[in-house]
Order: structure tokens, then sequence, then C-alpha cells
């Protein structure tokens, strides 16, 4: 008999009316307050940390009422609409509420903070928007820490911390907002960094300088809790810790980085031990493409890259691929009028890239065939 699978909207049907006043924070909750920032609370949510807070279930129905709030859809509607209607979630109060996008530093940040009881706060990241600005700051990850976004993600924990002396404080994000979580938690400061009682970082990338080997991290490092579903490419990005946990996922490859895929046990995810290979192979390929290039190289490739994106003249990534044949259009007539030197850097990028994943399915193919020739002990020693 196949198991039942549960996901986060079976996690808030069972545990949705029980209080965090009676059972305290677990990683699914976590994750749901990591999916916050997404929604655009902005404007109804209070912007100051100080400022009187807003129950959840308002600021839900308040949105809902809104331009924004009627195109909401799918699994994130169905989440706000869940979390407004449980005992658990809507009586949780949220405050400091922003969304900041600036094309002049290229920075893409969103961030929230929820009060729970016993003197506790919640501070979540949002993860990668849909825009070209936000995408691009996800490029630059790559060769620059750190990012605008890093930045600002230190400088708001640092203000909520301040503002609420007196609380214990988690931190967590999902994608790139799960990297900020660790940015911000790792550079706030030893004033607030002690108060810190974990950090959730929900399938986020690395870092690409040396933050990993710093004193602040060390510092911190057992607090903070990474999950990455099976064939993750998001988290294993860059300089990565190896301590995380795998969790099962509904979806294939790319897609299961949405985390409504997640498969959940009670109050924590369902993990297995393995990786699959197309996320082991995906890492190998990108690890090669990446210490293939240098920072500068790199930077070039990025530059060179929006460069064509914008010519769309489309400013998110759903605009583009919303209007296929007009932008395959603008982005080769941008391709062909590039100074012949920055054609050169975009070609020789996606060579390397290309040459990245003939050299990984070549190892693979070795090692298959090492196994099918030799018993299995040795096919290990061998491979």
């Amino acid at each position: 008999m196949a198991s039942v699978l549960h996901n986060i909207f079976d996690y808030l049907d069972w545990r949705g009316d029980l209080s965090f006043g009676s059972v305290s924070l677990c990683p699914v909750d976590a994750l749901i307050f990591s999916l916050l920032p997404y929604i655009r609370l902005e404007g109804i949510v209070p912007p100051s940390p100080g400022a009187e807070p807003m129950r959840l279930a308002d600021a839900a129905a308040a949105f809902l009422l809104t331009e924004e709030g009627s195109k909401l859809t799918g699994d994130r509607l169905k989440l706000l609409k869940s979390l407004q209607s449980s005992p658990r979630f809507a009586p949780l109060r949220l405050l400091a509420a922003r969304k900041e996008l600036d094309a002049t530093s290229g920075m893409q940040f969103a961030a929230i903070t929820i009060l729970l009881p016993g003197q506790n706060l919640f501070v979540s990241f949002e993860g990668t928007d849909d825009t070209l600005i936000g995408w691009q700051e996800d490029f630059r990850m790559t060769y620059e820490c750190p990012v605008p976004a890093q930045i600002r993600a230190a400088a708001y924990l640092r203000e909520v911390a301040a503002a609420h002396p007196l609380r214990r404080i988690f931190v967590g994000g999902h994608s790139k907002g799960g990297n900020l979580a660790m940015y911000a938690a790792v550079h706030c400061g030893p004033e607030h960094r002690h108060r810190i009682r974990a950090v959730y970082n929900n399938d986020g990338p690395g870092f690409c300088d040396d933050t990993l080997s710093s004193p602040e991290y060390a510092e911190i490092r057992n607090r903070i809790h990474t999950y990455l579903p099976q064939s993750s490419i998001v988290a294993v990005l860059l300089e990565h810790d190896d301590n995380y946990k795998i969790v099962k996922s509904t979806a294939m490859g790319l897609l299961q980085h949405d985390p409504f895929s997640w498969q959940i046990k009670g109050a924590d995810f369902e993990y297995t031990d393995t990786r699959t290979a197309f996320g082991q192979d995906t890492e190998a390929i990108i690890d090669r493409f990446v210490n293939e290039l240098s920072p500068e190289r790199k930077r070039q490739f990025c530059e060179a890259l929006f460069t064509i994106l914008e010519s769309t003249e489309q400013d998110t990534v759903s605009g583009i691929t919303g209007n296929k044949l007009q932008s395959i259009r603008k982005i080769l007539g941008s391709y062909a009028e590039l100074d012949p030197e920055v054609r050169t850097i975009l070609n020789d990028s996606f060579a390397a890239l290309n040459r990245s994943r003939k050299a990984v399915r070549k190892e693979r193919t070795r090692r298959e065939t090492i196994r099918s020739v030799l018993p299995s002990d040795d096919s290990e020693k061998s491979s």
C-alpha cells in the first residue's frame, strides 16, 4: 500500500488549531513564515519595527481586497487564505513589511517580521521575485559578496532586533531569502547574534567569499538549519556548508525548488539520505562552470546577458516568456548589435558551460561502466 503524501496544506489542516503558545515553532512553521515575504503586504502591514503590529488575519483580509491581492493565484493564494482562517496563524502579529526594488544599485529585497508568543519573533526574507533586477542580483552573487540585498538584510535584522531588545530571534527564508537569512545572522553584530535561536535556510545558495570560514559563522553554525530537496541545485551553489537535510518532494528536477512540493511528516519534513542523480550532476556542472570563470569574467558575462534580456523591454521574467516571439526577435537583434568583444565573452561562457556538461556526463558514464563490470564493493573503491 502506497504511503500517504503530506504537504504544507495537510500540515495546516492537522496542526492549524494549535496555538504557538501551546505548541512551539517547528521547521514547517519556519517554511511557512519564509513564504510570507513573497506576498505583497507592504503598504498594509506597518513598515516600522516599532509600530503597532497588525494581526495576520486582518492583513490577509485587507490584502485580498487590493488590486495586487486580486492577482494572487495558485498555492500562494491558498496559503494566505489558510493562514487567515487558522487559529494557529491568524492571531499572529506582523510588522516591518518592506519591499525595495532599486534599479540603480541592482537590489531586490523584501522582508517581514512576525511576533510570536513567549517573547519570540521571526524575521523572514523574500527569495528571488519575478523581476530581472532580482535575477541579475542572483547572478552577481556568484562573483560579488555582499550584494545590495545582503547588506540590506543585515541592516533590517539589526533594526528589528534593536526595536525588540527582549525578544528571542528566529530568522529564515526560502531560496535567496535563505541566503539573506544566513548572511544577516552572521553580520548582525555580537550584540544581536547571541539572541538568535535558529536560522532556517530553505534551499538557499551559499557564498562566493570566505563567509563560511569566518569566526562569526563558526559562532552561529550550529544554529543554522538548511533544508534542500533531493534534486536541489540552488542550495549547493557556491561555497556551502554540508550540514544539511534532504527533503523528499513530489516534483521532478528543478521544480523541486517549489516548497509546496516538499513532503511533511508530522511537525517536520520527510527526509531521505540521498540526492538524485539529476541534482548531483547539475551541481557538478555548475561547480565546474563557476570555477572555470574568473570573477571578472563572471561579471562581464552577467552584464552582457542582462543587457540582452533588457532589450526585450520587459522588466520581469514572466513578461519575457509570455511574449516569446517578440522577446526572441529583440534578443537576437540586441545580440547582433553587441560589441564583438562582448559577444566573445558570451560565446566563451556558454562554451565553458557546455564543456562542463560534457565532462560531468562523461564522468557519470565512466562510473556506471565500472559499476556494471565490478562487484559493488570494488566498484565503490574504484569510483
